[in-house]
């Protein structure tokens, strides 16, 4: 990653899952940006021109907050990380992609940073772990 989280940010968390899916899929999955509103429930917005690639931005809407992004690392099928900013948060996100035969272990993490971010941090563990699951049932669907 260009950009690792901060481990020691008033709000971190990382977790895991396990989707029975090639990494090709599930990193076509998460870079198909303008999709996400499809597979992803708390996404309303998401507008990405061209393809994923380090340095583009990309503005989204989640939980009703306007999030802008730009990308940092786009290393298909095992990487993917952007940095965001909503309100007086600066947010790192970041994607590790590991296959494990035919499945892949999906590895996130986030970090939040700046006024009140600490408060943010039961929302951002429960958020992930929503959107991990909604990823894998995105990925899983036969093509």
């Amino acid at each position: 990653m260009k950009i690792e989280v901060n481990k020691k940010a008033p709000a971190f968390h990382e977790t895991q899952i396990l989707i029975h899916a090639p990494a090709e899929k599930v990193y076509k999955v998460l870079t198909s940006v303008n999709h996400w509103p499809v597979w992803q429930n708390d996404v309303t917005e998401a507008h990405l021109q061209g393809a994923v690639a380090p340095d583009k931005r990309f503005v989204w809407k989640a939980s009703g907050l306007k999030i802008k992004s730009k990308i940092h690392t786009a290393n298909p099928p095992s990487a993917l990380g952007w940095t965001g900013r909503m309100l007086w948060i600066k947010a790192i996100h970041n994607w590790t992609l590991v296959a494990e035969g035919r499945s892949t272990r999906v590895i996130v993490q986030e970090s939040l940073e700046g006024f009140l971010a600490g408060l943010m941090q039961r929302t951002l563990t429960k958020g992930m772990a929503q959107n991990l699951y909604e990823l894998k049932l995105e990925a899983e669907k036969p093509d």
